[in-house]
C-alpha cells in the first residue's frame, strides 16, 4: 500500500488512537476498528492513529490486512500514525521485547502504508543511559524503519530525561537520520519548558508531528494522572494554543496535527460524538489562530 507520508501536512488532522478508543491508556479499544474509522471520516479527519497492540489483536481475531484496508478505503481515510514504542535503546531483555514489538510496527506499516511511528522514553529522570547512547540507538531504529518507509517521531515528555524540545532536538541531531524527527505535544510543551526559543533553534523540517490538546492551568494530580485523565478539548483549557500555532507556522513547520484527547470525559463519549468534538474544536482553534495572523 502506498505510504501516506507525502500526503499529510499542516492542514491535516489525525484522530489519534486514544482519542477514539473509548478506553484508558494501554487498554484495548471499546469501539471497533470500523466504527472508529467511520466516525473519524464523518467528522472530517484526514487520518487515524492505531496502537500497534490493537493491530495485533485485530489480526489474532481474524481480521485481515485486506479487510482493514478496505474499511479505510471505503471511508476515504488513511491510517497514518502508529504508536507507541519504548525501550528500544536497551540491550537486555527490555530491548529484546521492544524489538519484537517493533516487528509488529513494521507489519502494520506494510498493511496500512503508515506515515510515522511515535517513540519515546516515559520513565522518570535518571532512567536513561547517556543522550549519546540513546541517539546511537535512535539512529539504528531509524535505519530499520527506513526500510519500511516510516518516519520516526520522538516525543519529549517533561518528567523524563528528554524533557523538552531542546533535548529532543539534540538527540535527533546526534542521530543524524533523515527519517528521525520530533513529535511536539501541546501538553508536554506547556507542562514543560514552554520555550519558543528552543523550538525556533530546531530546523522546521525536523518536526514530524504535532499532537494537539488542551488542559487546565494547574496540573491535576501527578504527571501521569494529569496527562492521561485530564486533558481537554482544544480551546477548553488554559494553554495558549493560538500562540503555539502561530509559533510553529511562523517557523515554517509543515507537520500534521494529531488530536490526542486523553480524559475520562472523552472516553465516556460515543465514538461519533468523540470524533466530532475532537475535530470541530481543533479545527476552530487552528483556523482562528491562522486568521489572526
Amino acid at each position: 500500500m502506498p505510504s501516506s507520508r507525502s500526503n499529510l501536512g499542516r492542514d491535516d488532522l489525525i484522530a489519534s488512537s486514544y482519542t477514539l478508543s473509548g478506553s484508558a491508556v494501554f487498554q484495548p479499544p471499546q469501539f471497533s476498528f470500523a466504527d472508529r474509522v467511520a466516525a473519524a471520516a464523518k467528522a472530517g479527519f484526514s487520518a487515524i492513529g492505531i496502537a500497534v497492540e490493537d493491530y495485533a489483536v485485530m489480526r489474532e481475531r481474524g481480521s485481515t490486512d485486506a479487510e482493514m484496508r478496505r474499511i479505510l478505503d471505503d471511508h476515504g481515510i488513511v491510517a497514518a500514525e502508529l504508536e507507541f514504542l519504548t525501550n528500544w535503546w536497551w540491550s537486555d531483555e527490555r530491548g529484546r521485547r521492544a524489538r519484537e514489538l517493533e516487528d509488529r510496527f513494521y507489519a502494520a506499516a506494510e498493511a496500512f502504508g503508515a506515515r510515522h511511528m511515535n517513540v519515546a522514553s516515559a520513565g522518570m529522570r535518571g532512567t536513561l543511559p547517556s543522550l549519546e547512547q540513546v541517539a546511537e540507538s535512535f539512529a539504528a531504529l531509524c535505519d530499520r524503519t527506513a526500510k519500511h518507509d516510516l518516519l520516526v517521531a520522538y516525543e519529549f515528555m517533561p518528567w523524563t530525561d528528554v524533557p523538552d524540545a531542546a533535548t529532543a532536538g539534540r538527540l535527533v541531531e546526534l542521530a543524524g537520520r533523515e527519517n528521525g524527527g520530533i513529535l511536539i505535544d501541546t501538553w508536554h510543551y506547556f507542562r514543560g519548558a514552554a520555550d519558543p526559543s528552543q523550538v525556533r533553534a530546531i530546523p522546521p523540517d525536523r518536526f514530524f508531528l504535532i499532537q494537539f490538546d488542551d488542559a487546565d492551568a494547574k496540573m491535576v494530580g501527578d504527571w501521569m494522572e494529569d496527562t492521561t485523565d485530564y486533558r481537554r478539548l482544544p480551546g477548553e483549557g488554559a494553554f495558549d494554543l493560538n500562540g503555539f500555532i502561530r509559533m510553529l507556522d511562523g517557523h515554517g513547520v509543515n507537520a500534521p496535527f494529531s488530536v490526542e484527547i486523553l480524559s475520562a470525559e472523552q472516553r465516556a463519549r460515543p465514538v461519533i460524538e468523540a470524533a466530532r468534538a475532537a475535530y470541530q474544536t481543533s479545527r476552530a482553534v487552528i483556523d482562528r489562530a491562522r486568521a489572526a495572523r
